[in-house]
């Protein structure tokens, strides 16, 4: 930057020497040709009578123009290099530095320092967006395996001839069972998996809630009844944007839950209100309850609160995650309130 400055300057000083040299050559010529002068001159020799001098002259502008040049280069270049010291690795996550700059290049500072905050940005999303995929890998492997293998050595015992005809049903049940759950966990998968797509397409229809609720009800009814839970539906015909076929799962997971976590005897209601631009449902149990600290945690995939009681009761650990990616693909909210030992209501907004 130093030489291209001084390069610069060197050609301006250079023709505004040979200009200003001219023109004085061109002043004495023609005073030199007044009264009195000597007549006898030429304005070449003029020009150079004075050319020795201008050089002098030219020469002494471009060493003095070499040392200025050298400084304005250090104090345009000081804020500059300050701000290149003050700017620290991208992935050491350290915000820029305040140096003291000119006004002039202060946007250049503030574009740097939002340039990175965005990359910052984009590195802790891709971090946590590597960090759920090697979760969710961890967790489908192990909630595959457990049904495999329970599948596999019953298959075996079968197979080697080792049981009678009671141990036989029986080991066949289980692994009709360990079957069913297994397909329902890998029809989970594939479902978050749509759901996950950003360039999945949004195809949404008028879809009457109240009777889609009133279907499913009757779906689940035989379950409700195996657990002595009395399901019931309050509300009235309400019309909401979305894909039937999920807002299907979605209100099927939601009732499916409230009846396998419910206490014998227990009961779930499905209501649906209308909220301005809204539809609202909400499915209400008297089941175990949630406890305070895992109600944040519940939409997580894979998250049980109770371990033992959600394998028990069939769960896969996908059925909230999947509530929660509808209800987002959809633009709408899903809210939980529980207490342990009381009951869970689970709230859903869907546009209309």
């Amino acid at each position: 930057m130093e030489k291209r400055i001084y390069a610069y300057l060197a050609v301006i000083v250079t023709i505004t020497m040979a200009i200003t040299t001219a023109v004085m050559a061109f002043i004495v010529y023609d005073l030199a040709r007044g009264p009195g002068s000597i007549e006898n001159l030429s304005f070449f020799e003029v020009l150079m009578s004075m050319f020795p001098a201008a050089v002098g002259v030219l020469v002494l502008l471009l060493v003095t123009l070499y040392l200025l040049s050298h400084r304005l280069a250090d104090r345009l270049m000081a804020p500059i290099k300050r701000i290149a010291s003050s700017v620290e690795s991208i992935l050491s996550g350290k915000p820029v530095a305040e140096v003291s700059v000119y006004p002039e290049v202060r946007p250049f500072v503030d574009t740097i320092d939002r340039q990175k905050k965005q990359i910052d940005l984009a590195l802790h999303e891709m971090r946590e967006a590597e960090k759920v995929r090697r979760e969710f890998t961890a967790n489908v492997s192990h909630e595959l395996k457990t049904p495999l293998t329970s599948i596999i050595g019953y298959a075996e015992m079968l197979q080697n001839g080792v049981s009678d005809s009671e141990d036989s049903k029986r080991f066949a049940g289980v692994i009709h069972k360990e079957g069913s759950r297994l397909l329902e966990l890998i029809d989970s998968v594939i479902s978050l998996s749509r759901l996950e797509d950003s360039n999945a397409i949004k195809t949404f229809e008028n879809l009457e809630l109240y009777g889609i609720v009133q279907d499913l009800v009757e779906k689940l009814s035989f379950s409700a009844k195996e657990k002595s839970v009395e399901l019931s539906i309050v509300g009235s015909p309400l019309q909401v944007r979305g894909d039937r076929r999920m807002v299907q799962d979605l209100i099927f997971n939601l009732v499916d839950n409230a009846i396998k976590y419910n206490r014998i005897g227990g009961s779930v209601t499905v209501s649906i209100s209308d909220e301005g631009t809204y539809g609202v449902m909400r499915v209400t149990d008297t089941g175990i309850g949630i406890p305070k600290d895992d109600v944040e945690r519940v939409f997580e995939r894979f998250y049980r609160v109770d371990k033992s009681r959600s394998k028990k009761a069939g769960g896969t650990g996908l059925g909230l995650a999947i509530v929660k990616h509808i209800v987002e693909f959809h633009g709408g909210t899903v809210l939980l309130d529980s207490e342990v030992n009381k009951g869970t209501t689970i709230t859903v907004k869907l546009p209309k």
